[in-house]
C-alpha cells in the first residue's frame, strides 16, 4: 500500500460510489484488498460497485465473501438479501432480510425491502405492515413512505396512499423515486397529464432512472386511448394474484367461446350481440400484442418521443410498421386481382406479432427460448407466403407449422406471465 493509509483509500473508494465513478471507486478499493484480500469494507464497496451497475451475479458473490469475513453484520445480510430481490429470488431474499432485521431492527431501510418483497408476492398487507414498522423507526423515511403509499393503493385506500405519497414529496421534493412513484400511480389510473409531470419532473432530478424513463415513454403513448386502456389493465392484471389472473385469461376466452357457441341457430339480434362481444374480444386480444408498437409508431412521429425511444424500439415499430403496410398492399390486391395476394396479405400482417416481441438488431436464432420461437415464425411466415403463388401443397404444410408456432406463441406468454 502507498503513503495513504488504509482509512484513506477506504474514504475516497465511497466518494467516488457516492459519485457514481465506479472504476475509480473499484480501483480505491482494490488497492486496500491487495493488502488484505478479506477486508469487508473494500470488500462491499466493490460489491456496491457492481450492484449499481447490474451486475448482481457478481455483486452477490463478493457480499457472500463479506458475510464469511463478517457473519454478524446486518448490513452484508440486508445486501444479499437486495441482490436475491433484484434476481426476483424472493424467499431466499426473505430469508437473508429476516436475518438483517433480527441481528439489527432499528433501519428502516431493511424494513422498506420487506415491504417491496412482500409487495412483490402480491401480499399488500403484509407490505403495508413492514412499511409502518420501518415508519415506527424512522418516521420521514422516504423509502418507507413510498413502500406504504404503494401498498395502501393495492389495497384501495387511496386517501392515505395520496397523503403518505404527499407527505413524502414535502420532506424531500427532490426525490426522484417519489416523483416516479407518483407517475405510475397516476398512469394506473388513466390519468397521463399528471403522470407526465411527474416523470419528466424525476428524468430532471435523475436523468438516468430508467423507471422513470419507461414512466415517461408510457405517458407519451397514453395520449392513444387504445394504449391508455391496455395499460391500465395490465398494470391492473400485474397487481392481481395467480387467481384473478388465470380467470381473467381463461375465463374471459371460455365465455367468449361459449357466446360463440350460443349464436348459432339464435334470432339475428343475438346473433349481432354475440358477434359484436366476440368482435371487441378480439380487437382487444390484438391491440394487446401490438398495442406497444403501434405507439411506438405514434412516438417516432412526435419530437420528444422520438427521442425517448432506444434504437431497438425504433426498429421494432418501424419493422411491425412495414409488415402491417405491406399486408394491407397485400390485401388491397387480393380484392382487384386474385384471392392468393389476400392469403399473403393476412398473414404478412400476423407477422407484426412476432416482430413486436423480437429485440433489435436481430440476432437470428440466439437468445431466449422466446426470440428464438419468433425467428422461426418469421422465417415459416415468409416461407409459407411465397410458397401461396408457387405450390399450394407446400405453402399448406408451411402454414400449419406457422399456425401451431404461432397459437403457442401466444399461450405461452399468457401462461409465463401467470408465472411472475
Amino acid at each position: 500500500m502507498s503513503d495513504l493509509s488504509r482509512e484513506q483509500y477506504i474514504q475516497r473508494a465511497k466518494l467516488l460510489l457516492n459519485q457514481k465513478r465506479y472504476k475509480d471507486a473499484e480501483i480505491q478499493a482494490g488497492i486496500v484488498l491487495q493488502q488484505d484480500p478479506n477486508d469487508a469494507q473494500a470488500l462491499q464497496i466493490i460489491g456496491h460497485c457492481r450492484l449499481d451497475t447490474k451486475q448482481n451475479d457478481e455483486a452477490l458473490t463478493i457480499f457472500k465473501q463479506c458475510l464469511g469475513t463478517e457473519p454478524d453484520d446486518d448490513y452484508v445480510h440486508y445486501l444479499i438479501a437486495f441482490c436475491y430481490y433484484r434476481k426476483q429470488e424472493l424467499d431466499t431474499a426473505l430469508k437473508f432480510l429476516e436475518q438483517a432485521i433480527g441481528l439489527f431492527p432499528y433501519n428502516a431501510g431493511y424494513f422498506s425491502l420487506l415491504s417491496n418483497i412482500y409487495a412483490s408476492q402480491r401480499k399488500y398487507a403484509d407490505a403495508l405492515h413492514a412499511a409502518n414498522q420501518g415508519l415506527a423507526v424512522n418516521s420521514e423515511d422516504i423509502s418507507c413512505l413510498n413502500a406504504r403509499s404503494a401498498a395502501l393503493f393495492r389495497l384501495n385506500k387511496k386517501e392515505e396512499a395520496y397523503s403518505t405519497i404527499n407527505e413524502a414529496l414535502n420532506i424531500d421534493p427532490e426525490d426522484d423515486f417519489t416523483h416516479t412513484n407518483y407517475g405510475w400511480h397516476y398512469l394506473e389510473k388513466g390519468k397521463h397529464k399528471q403522470a407526465f409531470e411527474h416523470f419528466k419532473e424525476a428524468l430532471r432530478i435523475n436523468p438516468n432512472s430508467n423507471s422513470a424513463k419507461e414512466g415517461y415513454k408510457a405517458s407519451l403513448k397514453s395520449k392513444l386511448p387504445f394504449y391508455r386502456w391496455i395499460l391500465q389493465y395490465s398494470l391492473w392484471m400485474n397487481h392481481q394474484n395467480r387467481t384473478v389472473r388465470i380467470v381473467m385469461i381463461f375465463g374471459l376466452w371460455g365465455v367468449i367461446r361459449a357466446l360463440a357457441w350460443a349464436g348459432k341457430g339464435s334470432p339475428p339480434w343475438w346473433k349481432y350481440v354475440t358477434g359484436g362481444i366476440v368482435f371487441i374480444y378480439l380487437a382487444f386480444v390484438i391491440l394487446s400484442w401490438l398495442g406497444n408498437s403501434l405507439a411506438n409508431l405514434f412516438l417516432l412521429t412526435s419530437k420528444y418521443g422520438k427521442l425517448a425511444l432506444t434504437d431497438s424500439e425504433k426498429s421494432s415499430a418501424k419493422a411491425v410498421g412495414a409488415a402491417l403496410l405491406t399486408g394491407i398492399i397485400l390485401l388491397i390486391c387480393g380484392v382487384w386481382l386474385d384471392k392468393k395476394f389476400m392469403y399473403a396479405g393476412f398473414l404478412v400482417c400476423s407477422f407484426s406479432i412476432p416482430l413486436s416481441f423480437i429485440d433489435f438488431p436481430v440476432k437470428w436464432f440466439k437468445g431466449s427460448g422466446r426470440q428464438v420461437t419468433a425467428h422461426i415464425m418469421i422465417l415459416l411466415g415468409i416461407i409459407t407466403s411465397i410458397m401461396i403463388f408457387f405450390n399450394d401443397d407446400t405453402a399448406l404444410f408451411f402454414g400449419i407449422l406457422y399456425f401451431v408456432f404461432f397459437v403457442g406463441y401466444m399461450w405461452s406468454g399468457s401462461i409465463s406471465s401467470l408465472r411472475k
